[in-house]
């Protein structure tokens, strides 16, 4: 059998949704944060800004801010479940990548320590040639085809650019727009603040639709049965596949941060589902 991955490597797997649809998530915990590139210990910061002043606002048992979370909760169920998928996906820079041992002697003698994970930034600055870059595990259920999980990454590049691209550019230009709100003392900018959330969504998933671009170019991601998702499906039949029980069950098994992002992709797939 095929052992569960480290929660601290970088691997891609596919959770099938439906017999033809699945929720395809990229974990990403660099082992080397401390060298990571500046402009991921930048987002970092301000993500971890951004997340401490949200559960503040979650916390607060004032009634305009329990009705502001609640509203925000609503549009952000609504906001599609490729979208996660997408943004799991780091800068491609910034991406951890492992080589071969025969070109361990390449690193710096700083990087040593590192077991032969280096950033991708660091690829071309040490010369490092593409085959000796290990390619990046992609777990599947037994019952998927790489070739049917290979178009779907193509649909999911394809089919979100030019809409990632506009709702960009359309949340910087509403922002300015926001800034009377930031007048009032009493209400927080919310609008500004989600505008801005947005802004930051559109260009990760901008950013995981670079990388995935790169990663199906060439012979950077190798595809892997893990026996561990089929455990959870039987079924061939076309239905929806997934469940809360199933979600449960991998997360714990996989330790995924993702089961919030699996139950809106469930919720939004049983309702499409419904709706034939």
């Amino acid at each position: 059998m095929v052992p569960i991955p480290s929660k601290n490597s970088i691997y891609v797997v596919s959770i099938p949704l439906t017999t033809s649809s699945s929720f395809i998530y990229c974990n990403h915990r660099p082992l080397i944060q401390s060298r990571a590139p500046l402009v991921t210990k930048i987002e970092t910061k301000a993500v971890n800004v951004a997340t401490i002043g949200w559960n503040k606002l979650t916390a607060s048992k004032l009634s305009v801010n329990v009705k502001i979370v609640e509203w925000v909760r609503k549009l952000l169920s609504t906001i599609p479940y490729e979208e996660n998928c997408l943004r799991s996906f780091p800068n491609k820079q910034a991406m951890i990548r492992e080589i071969n041992e025969e070109s361990l002697h390449l690193l710096k003698p700083a990087e040593k320590d590192t077991q032969g994970f280096i950033h991708q930034s660091d690829v071309k600055q040490l010369e490092i040639p593409n085959s000796q870059l290990k390619p990046i595990p992609l777990y599947h259920a037994k019952s998927q085809s790489p070739s049917a999980i290979l178009q779907e990454l193509v649909q999911f590049r394809t089919n979100n650019y030019q809409k990632h691209k506009k709702g960009a550019i359309l949340c910087a230009v509403g922002i300015p727009l926001t800034l009377p709100f930031a007048l009032v003392p009493v209400v927080p900018n919310v609008p500004g603040f989600y505008l801005a959330y947005r802004l930051y969504c559109h260009v990760k998933a901008l950013m995981g639709i670079h990388n995935l671009d790169y990663l199906l170019k060439e012979t950077h991601l190798r595809f892997t049965a893990l026996p561990q998702i089929d455990e959870a499906y039987k079924d061939t039949k076309e239905k929806l596949l997934i469940s809360e029980e199933v979600i449960t069950t991998l997360v714990d098994e996989l330790s995924l941060p993702i089961k919030d992002d699996l139950t809106k992709a469930m919720i939004q797939t049983r309702r499409r589902l419904e709706g034939k």
